[in-house]
């Protein structure tokens, strides 16, 4: 794997990835193109050996067959320059073909900041070869900040992008995934976790097309909305008439702690091709009260009874991310 750290130019020069610019997410883009100066570039090269394993294992096996090649990993930090004002970071990451990678990208910020005194618009564009796979990790946590984020990723055939984002920390925060499954037998799995709390505003959004034929995908979302906090999510699976045969799940599970936060919970599907399973819904509840009593019960706090069942709530979506998010990360929920 090659890490490298490029101009802008030459980034926009060589890559070979469709420009997908959807979710509203065209301005914010645009923007990023026109002020970042640089890019960071993580390129992972091909495993034909891993490949030819796969694919000769792919016909006689009755789930999908997982790269063999050992994990490749990275982990991009986003530094500040400047303590206020904007930060345009900009990230192409390239798996090749029958090789394995996990990239997460962080941001750090400085601690003595006034509120919206600075904004992140980062852009990350990823390609999956075929029979490829990639984990790739958001972790936006910068404190009372605005924080957007753009990533788009395409799939070649049997090729596997797996995304996992979270949102805790920013006082306005949008999130935006963009995948197109356009390779037969590619796999999108998506999982996000967004806690607000205060008056903190949070935006999550994925948008999924099906472009080819025998894809999987799966869309797993936990948010939970506390004080005066206003959480938003919005995912649209869309197949067209090739994409026969789609398996696509979604499913946004939501909790509201008080009386003054809010979920908004919007997933929508758009389907042409007329062979496939698809599925989509959305919870909003509260904690359940039986739980707390037992938790009480065995002489926990209410507090404390509460604080676990959130974790709780939260805990399988966070063991997704292939222990690339710190220790300390579940003690931020």
């Amino acid at each position: 794997m090659g890490p490298l750290h490029a101009s802008l130019p030459e980034v926009l020069k060589e890559e070979s990835i469709p420009q997908r610019v959807s979710l509203g997410a065209g301005a914010w883009a645009g923007l990023n193109a026109a002020c970042a100066a640089d890019a960071v570039v993580v390129w992972v090269a091909d495993d034909e050996d891993a490949l030819a394993t796969a694919d000769a294992r792919r016909p006689n096996a009755p789930d999908r067959v997982e790269s063999a090649s050992p994990c490749e990993r990275a982990h991009v930090v986003h530094a500040r320059r400047q303590a206020r004002g904007a930060l345009h970071a900009r990230t192409v990451v390239s798996c090749g073909a029958g090789a394995n990678a996990a990239v997460r990208e962080s941001f750090v910020g400085f601690s003595e900041l006034d509120r919206f005194s600075a904004i992140t618009n980062a852009r990350s564009t990823c390609r999956v070869g075929a029979g490829g796979a990639l984990t790739h990790v958001l972790d936006g946590n910068e404190g009372d900040q605005a924080h957007i984020h753009h990533a788009t990723a395409v799939c070649a055939r049997d090729a596997g992008f797996l995304s996992r984002t979270l949102s805790d920390a920013s006082a306005l925060s949008r999130v935006c995934v963009d995948c197109d499954v356009a390779g037969a037998g590619a796999f999108f799995d998506f999982s996000g976790v967004q806690l607000g709390a205060a008056d903190q505003n949070l935006d999550l959004r994925t948008a999924l097309t099906h472009s080819s034929p025998d894809g999987d995908s799966k869309q797993a979302i936990r948010n939970v909305a506390a004080e005066k906090s206003r959480i938003t999510f919005k995912g649209r699976i869309d197949v067209p008439q090739l994409g026969q045969r789609t398996n696509a799940d979604q499913l946004c599970r939501s909790l509201v702690l008080d009386d003054g936060a809010a979920v908004d919970a919007m997933p929508s599907l758009e389907i042409v091709a007329d062979d496939v399973k698809c599925t989509h819904g959305a919870t909003v509840a509260d904690l359940d009260e039986e739980s707390i009593f037992y938790l009480e019960s065995r002489g926990l706090s209410r507090g404390d009874a509460r604080a676990l069942l959130i974790k709780a709530f939260c805990f399988e979506l966070v063991q997704m991310t292939d222990d690339m998010l710190p220790r300390g990360t579940l003690d931020r929920l």
